[in-house]
Parts: structure tokens; C-alpha cells; sequence
């Protein structure tokens, strides 16, 4: 299991808010299976799935209705793709740190 903490990510909305860099994030890789975790509100989000091939990985976050796809090429710092939580959608890219 590969584990990057204190990564950093860039969130952009597809509606007037604001973009946004945030701090705090965990990635965490285990074979095929990719986490990305952030705390909101005192408590950790975490979206899960598995690579559906070539690097794009389609992840789910139940407690907050929320769907996203990434794409890492192989051996990148960065994981890019779009993200959507209940009523709310944009992009994001991830900056793995060691």
C-alpha cells in the first residue's frame, strides 16, 4: 500500500463559487483500489473505488452523495478529473506528497 499525506488539492465549481486550495488531503493506493480522504465539518470524507483501467478510477463518497472520476498517469504526482456532491460539481486535481 502506497500512502501520501498532506496532499494538497485544487477545487474548482462550476458555479460562481469560488476556486479553492486545499490542504489535508490523504491518498491512499492499495492494487487497484485508490481513497482520498479530507476532513469537513470535524469529520473525514472519504471517496473510494478501483481503477477501471489505464488509470482512470470511477470513486464514490456515500455520506455525502458524492461522485467522482480520476485519472492518474503512470507515475504522476497528480490525480485530475471531476468531482460531484449533492447539488454542487467542479474539477479537481490532487498533488500527491510524500
Amino acid at each position: 500500500m502506497t500512502i501520501w499525506k498532506n496532499c494538497t488539492a485544487d477545487i474548482y465549481y462550476s458555479d460562481d463559487a469560488p476556486d479553492l486550495r486545499d490542504p489535508g488531503y490523504e491518498v491512499r493506493l492499495e492494487g487497484d483500489e485508490l481513497v482520498i480522504s479530507y476532513q469537513s465539518d470535524g469529520s473525514w470524507i472519504n471517496y473510494k473505488g478501483v481503477d477501471q483501467g489505464g488509470g482512470h478510477f470511477l470513486l464514490t463518497a456515500d455520506s455525502i452523495q458524492g461522485r467522482a472520476m480520476l485519472h492518474r498517469a503512470p507515475d504522476a504526482e497528480i490525480l485530475e478529473g471531476c468531482w460531484s456532491e449533492n447539488s454542487s460539481s467542479g474539477m479537481w486535481r490532487v498533488y500527491l506528497k510524500s
